[in-house]
Order: structure tokens, then sequence, then C-alpha cells
């Protein structure tokens, strides 16, 4: 629980609060851009929610915060009256899981449902009503996993719904070892059934893979982002991990494909036109070059 004791300095008086345990994941973020806001590498609260819309998205980002570390001190009526709505609909039949895990330094989940079976993006953090939800959403038969970072609970939700989880074999560790399907470099890119694409994209790990749905939605993990703000691709030198070159010229290698969503692991989603996604590439390659 998020204690209010430890209230941001920053944080505008009333009863939603961001404690100082923030991690500065950007989960809340995209959940709440109007009232969460970026200061001094901590989210704080820059709006009061004022509406039942408010304070869902505020829920929301309750929820889902890695740390717990937003929380409401003498919560108003409405408060109980808005509604989590997690999984969260983003567009078609792709959902945003929320419920992240500090293990994953509060890293996205995507859900896609498909008559075929459901296949889950990354590993949420496993609790009761997401399970719940993605029953009633029909389970997960498989579990694709981009790179090692951001796994989570991976083994208790293959347990729980008995799905396989894929992952490349570069990115195997000690908490993947057991995972049934391990992708080698030969194989890739590979087609999986008739509606997902893995793609090779090393540079923040040795073994990042993306994942490109229906020729729309590219699962970019921590390989490329997104700007709300500037509608612009962005991608961090910082946090490359493996190769810095290597993640320049795999960026490139997504030139060769279309789609319209890019759904990091990281900050929010975004959608442009596939003709303005790739001009949003060339351009943040340029940049990544001159780095």
């Amino acid at each position: 629980m998020a204690n209010f004791e430890k209230n941001h300095p920053l944080n505008l008086a009333g009863p939603l609060f961001v404690d100082t345990t923030c991690i500065d994941c950007g989960t809340c973020y995209h959940l709440g851009p109007e009232i969460f806001k970026e200061k001094k590498n901590q989210s704080t609260i820059a709006k009061q929610p004022e509406n039942l819309n408010e304070w869902s998205a505020a829920k929301r980002a309750m929820v889902s915060c890695p740390t717990n570390s937003i929380g409401v001190k003498a919560a108003p009526e409405i408060f109980k009256s808005a509604e989590i709505n997690l999984p969260l609909l983003i567009s078609e039949n792709v959902y945003y899981c929320g419920y992240t895990s500090k293990d994953s330094y509060g890293a996205s989940s995507y859900l896609i449902v498909r008559p075929e079976g459901n296949y889950l993006i990354d590993s949420p953090r496993f609790g009761a009503h997401l399970v719940s939800e993605f029953e009633k959403l029909g389970g997960i038969h498989s579990m694709f996993l981009t790179h090692q970072d951001d796994v989570a609970d991976h083994a208790l939700f293959a347990e729980h719904f008995k799905c396989q989880r894929v992952i490349h074999e570069a990115d195997v560790n000690g908490d993947t070892q057991d995972v049934e399907h391990i992708l080698k470099t030969s194989e890739l890119p590979q087609d999986w059934d008739h509606d997902l694409k893995i793609i090779p994209v090393p540079g923040h790990t040795r073994g990042h893979i993306a994942f490109l749905y229906q020729n729309k939605f590219l699962f970019s993990g921590d390989h490329i982002f997104y700007d709300p703000d500037s509608q612009e691709l962005t991608s961090s030198k910082g946090v490359c991990w493996y190769s810095w070159t290597e993640q320049i010229k795999s960026t490139k290698s997504l030139l060769q494909e279309d789609f319209e969503w890019i759904m990091p692991g990281h900050g929010g989603w975004g959608h442009l036109g596939s003709q303005q996604m790739k001009h949003a590439l060339e351009n943040l390659i340029q940049k990544m070059e001159q780095k």
C-alpha cells in the first residue's frame, strides 16, 4: 500500500497521491496522462481526478503500479464507483494487461484475444483479478516473451493456464530454462500460425525479439518505444545491454515490415498510419546513428 507519510512534496494537494517509493517506470503516465506527470525522475499528481472516467484511470494506475506507490487518502464517494477495466481494450482484439511487476521494472504486457487461442505478450503480475479476467476472455494459449527482462510471473501463468511459452535461446536464464519453445537464431524470422511474425531485434539484449501481429501491431518490448507527446519513435542507448550497433541494424530491419501500432514494453502505445510509421522509423534510425 502507498504510504501517505511518504507523500511526494510535488503532488497537487487532494485525495490521490504518489509516494516517494516511485521508481519512475512510466506505467501511470499512459494510463492517466493528465493526472500523472514526471517531476525530478518520479511520478507526481498534476491533476486530481474530477469525474468517473478520471477516477477509473487513477484506479487502473493504482493497481498497475509495480511498487504500490499510488494511493488515496480519504477517498471520495465517486472513487468506489470507478471501474478498473483491466485488461484494457486498446483496439480490435488487443488489450493492455496492467498489473505490472517490479521484477520487470513495470513493463507492459498485452493480451491478444483469438478464436484459435489467446496470445499473451510478456508477463504481468500474477493476481486473482487478472487471472479471472483472462479466463473470461478465453485463457492463454501461448505466451511470447520479448526478452529476459520482462518475464515477471510467466511461470505462474504457464502453470495455471497450461500454456506454451516462447523465448529466444540467447535470453534463456535460470528463470526461463523450462520454457517450452526456445527459438534459435537460425529459425528467425519466423511465422507463427497465420497471424504472428517473430522478428529478431538484438540490441537491448542479444536475444531480443519483436512480434508483429496481423501486419498491424508491433510488440516491441524494450527495443523501440513511442513518445505520445511528439508522436515519434524513440530508443535508449543508456539501457542497451548488448550492442548499440546491433540495435541500429535490427531497427533498420523493421523498415521491411508494415505496421500501424507500436506496443512497447514501457511507456504508452501509439498509432500512426503505416507510411507515417515508416517515416518515424527512418527518423529514429537517423537519430540513433548520431548517438
